[in-house]
């Protein structure tokens, strides 16, 4: 099962892509977007001849990649050879994406392995195309890769899954403190869409942060309390009625889950504590 959709907003051209192997598992499904032969991100590797459908009648100049999971860049190289154009990256995005780098089985059942791609260009501060102009700037949290395109002429942002709607659950590794330290510094812009790698917000995109900002925060506040009263994850999920998606949970082998959140606010809180015993002993 497949899904291949074009939008447009504006001079914005959208492409959504999902991919399932089996019709009783819906396709989950990840956004690249075009403009003014600039390329965000290059979808899953197993729709490769979809996107390539897609671009193949665009003057495909520079690609840049928000972050190196396997849905954002899993056709990177291929279309980097395609068009023989500039290939842009963070540091540790480039680090990342010239292996193979290990994916589980359900990014291998949704996405596939990217290809290994070497000749990656250092993401510049500035992106620039022949009539837009994009800042680019470094906002961790859902991967500590992550960079999101702002184009402050327009109020438009390119933010690859920095926002991602509604969804409550985190993959390993995401850090709630630096999602929420991103989202403030974003939040500063002056901006309306949001051109998000899931779920593009076209209208009122600031107030859409700000409200997942929100719930952040107090999630964070919450998790808080009840740690410090000495209860464990569990009980912490129990008594705030923070219900996982048994389905996600069980397809994802717990990567992606409402725990995941709940340990990392844990996480943040016992970094903050081993600073302060070492500060405590320096002194």
């Amino acid at each position: 099962m497949k899904i291949k959709e074009h939008f447009h907003h504006g001079p914005v051209q959208g492409f959504r892509l999902g991919y399932s192997p089996v019709r009783w598992i819906a396709p989950f499904s990840v956004c690249m977007y075009y403009l003014d032969g600039l390329l965000v991100d290059t979808a899953q590797r197993h729709m490769q001849p979809e996107v390539l459908d897609f671009l193949r009648p665009l003057p495909v100049q520079q690609i840049v990649l928000t972050h190196y999971h396997e849905d954002h860049s899993g056709n990177a190289d291929f279309l980097r050879k395609q068009f023989q154009v500039p290939l842009y990256a963070s540091q540790l995005t480039a680090e990342r994406v010239a292996h193979s780098f290990p994916i589980l089985p359900y990014e291998h059942f949704w996405f596939g392995q990217i290809e290994p791609c070497s000749d990656v260009l250092p993401l510049p501060a500035q992106i620039h195309t022949e009539h837009y102009q994009f800042q680019c700037m470094h906002t961790p949290g859902h991967s500590d890769d992550h960079h999101i395109l702002y184009a402050p002429k327009e109020g438009w942002i390119f933010s690859g899954d920095f926002y991602i709607g509604k969804l409550k659950i985190f993959r390993r590794g995401e850090n709630i403190r630096q999602h929420m330290q991103s989202a403030r510094l974003v939040l500063n812009l002056d901006f309306d869409t949001l051109f998000c790698g899931h779920n593009p917000v076209f209208k009122g995109g600031k107030s859409a942060l700000q409200a997942k900002l929100t719930y952040l925060e107090t999630i964070y506040g919450k998790v808080e309390d009840l740690y410090r009263q000495g209860k464990p994850e569990g009980t912490i999920q129990k008594e705030l009625q923070m219900k996982e998606t048994i389905l996600v949970k069980f397809l994802t082998f717990q990567d992606a889950s409402v725990r995941n959140i709940i340990r990392s606010v844990i996480e943040n809180i016992q970094i903050d504590e081993q600073n302060k015993t070492s500060v405590a002993k320096v002194n």
